[in-house]
């Protein structure tokens, strides 16, 4: 038990998930039910894998959380339950970029025949066709950002990495489920979301 119990808490977007953890071991993790379900599940879902785990919220030592961008209210759920934790238990809080975490989880194939694109772009729905986009280049320790975080429209993007060169582009994030079409190209691939 030498270990810090960890959680970390997904709600900047549509979906949202927990997880729970010891050190760097996983310890458990769930979905939500549906979309926008944060603030209906997140105390349920959070307290079934903390008692699968056999540990109580005193015990947490550090909440991981998504920063944005994102959904207002979704992180505001998040930042809440970090507070509260903060305030009651003495939880560090740690707040990650949402598009650092989304690009992170991006595998990179370890197999030379099954390539990885060589850069990634997330991508979330600022609204009114605009997006939240940034790109990372792949490095030897995984993704480095090479484009920060901002607003564009698809077609900005998509001309942004046509001037850089980008040639292998792999697509990721919630603004792509309903404007993948707007964001194909010859040197764009969908992800798979899973990966």
């Amino acid at each position: 038990m030498s270990e810090p119990l960890n959680i970390a808490i997904e709600t900047s977007g549509r979906a949202g998930s927990v997880a729970v953890g010891r050190g760097s071991t996983l310890l458990g993790e769930a979905s939500f039910s549906g979309f926008m379900r944060h603030s209906a599940e997140l105390f349920s879902v959070l307290s079934e894998l903390l008692e699968e785990a056999g540990d109580s919220p005193i015990q947490i030592e550090n909440c991981y959380i998504t920063a944005g961008p994102g959904s207002f209210t979704g992180l505001r759920i998040a930042v809440t339950v970090a507070k509260m934790l903060s305030f009651t238990h003495g939880t560090r809080i740690i707040a990650a970029d949402t598009m650092d975490v989304l690009a992170e989880n991006t595998r990179i194939s370890p197999d030379p025949d099954n390539a990885s694109p060589d850069c990634v772009a997330t991508i979330l729905d600022a609204k009114k066709n605009l997006f939240y986009a940034a790109v990372f280049d792949r490095v030897e320790a995984g993704w480095k950002k090479c484009l920060p975080t901002q607003i564009v429209t698809a077609e900005q993007l998509l001309g942004w990495l046509k001037e850089h060169q980008k040639h292998t582009v792999g697509l990721l994030g919630e603004g792509l489920v309903y404007y993948a079409d707007a964001f194909r190209s010859p040197s764009t691939t969908l992800l798979d979301q899973s990966t």
